[in-house]
């Protein structure tokens, strides 16, 4: 008995000291942060039956991009291309291919996520289709336009300047209307996004406001949003949607029409926090994320929690106590780790961790009617911010500890909200591929084309034709690389075919153009019968006729034939080097005709025998051991 009231004793002295340490910190005036704490009464919870009903539908989320982006936050389709804000301060763009894309950036280049108020963070953003515009409200830097041409940036609302004697902190979400008017949503005037903790336990501080574009101005159009957050226009442009996160409400405001001015509750008592809204492609309604689903326990905790302006404003004071020492620390002594634990502490992203890790879908007509409703309840995609349809799949976003895009089947209900953009999509995909598909035949064809000159020139190829290009050479020794006769004619036959070309006998030019090249570079030895190239060509001139005398002009004609040779024989020998050693044999009396010109053969052959390579010339293949003497008439 005595042990029990010991520790009832204990007890009671910890509530004590408790409740004085809160009274401190709750009474003290003059205490961080700055700001008010009265008594928020929520409407009362709609029943999870019927449409509201838990179900499955996001379930076995598929990761797409794992590890390519980081907190991808909204969505926005554009020339069938999905765009993406991420939590590193970038806007991305994928293709139906896959393919990832930088589009732009407000901030400056950053060290890290702690640093997320000098490289940005979009949180939400939209694109005018006409002037190929994207307008986007960055949490830290304001309302900016980008044009998506040339990516040249515009500040349109700047976070210095105050709205009707506050100043925007946390810029959250901007739409447009079809008239061109702009509207956005300033989420807290008290606290910034890495204090995003503290907007919620505090009094609501939030805005929907309207820019002008020709006074460059901005109208508050309601006040006092519990963290307001994502916005969307109605198809008839009657009137705009805001949520309010903090209520777990959507608020309407008439911008047309007979009401013009006026605002009502759209819808309240929702099964979670609403963050961003999407005006659904069909005109049909509009489609409500909630970052976290909530069950009817939890939302009476957070029902009465609401009522009671001490219990935040001492949670509230206590969290900013704990931020203070390292805050001054880091001013003193800056390090990455000091910075860090600041970003944390009141950060969405430590709160985020605590929740259960369920969250939804709702699809809600205009008439605030609710139309279907989706849940992610196994876990795989703990929290959503926005969604939307894309190459057939639901593509779902979250900013904090996400770093990728959920795929899940498309519902049949927004399948068909969705069936317009999802038709483009495919369409420009279709473009894309075919595209692509249709450049390959192209080539194919020029290939063929660019073939088919090469083998018609082979084709057309013959020995008895003038050869005057390269190409013709090639077609030759690939004639000649075929088992050839060890006939003497055959084996002038490439040689008499490059003569032909200029008027010189078709049996000469085998012969002298290896020889002539050789007597006009250097003397040739006194045992060589170097005297009778005179009566030769002489004796030649009678016997040939009228037409052929140029041809015997040694220093016109020998060096053209000499390269020809060259080229020839260098085909030859990778070809058919062993091929001409037999016609060497050959006797030169057995050679057509009577002329004296094939007598001189064999004497001129054994000249470039002795000074010539056999690796580099046609001719070498005749051996020394030739015949001494031939007899010669012209002696």
């Amino acid at each position: 008995m005595g042990f029990i009231f010991g520790i009832l004793k204990r007890l009671i002295k910890l509530v004590i000291y408790f409740a004085v340490f809160a009274a401190i910190i709750v009474f003290i005036p003059n205490l961080p942060p700055y700001t008010k704490f009265t008594a928020i009464k929520l409407e009362a919870t709609l029943p999870q039956v019927g449409p509201l009903a838990i179900n499955g539908a996001l379930n076995n989320a598929e990761k797409l991009y794992n590890g390519k982006l980081l907190g991808p936050e909204a969505f926005q389709l554009h020339n069938g291309e999905v765009y993406t804000s991420l939590a590193t301060g970038e806007i991305m763009k994928i293709s139906p291919g896959g393919h990832l894309t930088f589009v732009t950036q407000i901030g400056k280049p950053c060290a890290g996520i702690h640093q997320e108020h000098i490289c940005g963070r979009p949180l939400g953003f939209a694109i005018d289709e006409k002037k190929n515009t994207l307008y986007t409200a960055d949490a830290y830097h304001g309302i900016w336009s980008v044009d998506l041409n040339t990516d040249k940036k515009q500040l349109l609302v700047s976070p210095n300047v105050e709205i009707d004697g506050r100043k925007p902190k946390l810029f959250n979400s901007v739409a447009l209307a079809k008239n061109g008017d702009l509207y956005w949503t300033d989420s807290s005037s008290d606290f910034h996004l890495r204090d995003g903790v503290y907007s919620v336990l505090a009094d609501p501080r939030g805005r929907l406001l309207q820019y002008n574009f020709a006074t460059k101005k901005n109208t508050v159009l309601l006040d006092d949003l519990w963290f307001a957050n994502g916005i969307a226009i109605s198809s008839d442009d009657q009137f705009i949607v805001v949520a309010e996160t903090g209520r777990l409400r959507l608020q309407k405001y008439y911008i047309n029409g007979p009401k013009k001015g006026h605002s009502e509750v759209f819808i309240a008592g929702l099964p979670g926090t609403p963050d961003n809204l999407r005006a659904l492609p069909d005109g049909s309604g509009v489609l409500v994320s909630l970052f976290t689903t909530i069950d009817v326990d939890q939302l009476k905790i957070y029902q009465s929690f609401s009522e009671a302006p001490l219990a935040r404003k001492f949670i509230t004071r206590l969290i900013k106590l704990i931020e203070l020492p390292f805050e001054y620390l880091n001013t003193l002594y800056p390090h990455v780790i000091l910075e860090e634990i600041v970003h944390n502490i009141g950060n969405f992203k430590t709160t985020s961790k605590f929740h259960l890790g369920n969250s939804g879908l709702l699809q809600l007509d205009w008439n605030s009617n609710i139309v279907a409703s989706y849940y992610n309840t196994d876990g795989t995609f703990p929290a959503l911010s926005d969604a939307i349809v894309f190459d057939n799949k639901l593509y779902l976003g979250a900013p904090h500890n996400v770093e990728y895009i959920g795929a899940v089947p498309v519902p049949p209900g927004l399948k068909k909200a969705f069936s317009s953009t999802t038709k483009f999509s495919n369409n420009n995909a279709a473009k894309t591929s075919s595209n692509t598909d249709n450049a390959k035949p192209v080539k194919k064809a020029e290939e063929k084309l660019q073939d088919k000159p090469k083998v018609e020139e082979k084709k057309p190829v013959n020995v008895e034709k003038p050869v005057t290009s390269g190409t013709n050479q090639k077609a030759q020794a690939q004639q000649q690389a075929k088992p050839v006769p060890p006939k003497q004619p055959e084996v002038r036959t490439q040689s008499q075919a490059q003569q032909q070309a200029k008027p010189v006998p078709p049996k000469q030019p085998e012969v002298k153009s290896p020889t002539q090249a050789k007597q006009q570079d250097k003397p040739v030895p006194a045992k060589q019968p170097e005297g009778k190239n005179p009566a030769q060509t002489q004796q030649e001139t009678k016997s040939v006729p009228p037409q052929q005398p140029a041809g015997n002009k040694p220093n016109v004609k020998v060096e053209p034939t000499v390269k020809a040779s060259n080229t020839q024989s260098g085909n030859k020998d990778k070809n058919t080097a062993p091929e001409p050693q037999k016609p060497v044999k050959v006797n030169p009396s057995k050679s057509p005709g009577n002329k004296p010109v094939p007598e001189q053969i064999p004497i001129r052959e054994e000249i470039p025998s002795d000074t010539v390579k056999p690796s580099k010339e046609t001719l070498k293949v005749i051996k020394k051991d030739g015949p001494t003497e031939i007899p010669n008439p012209s002696v």
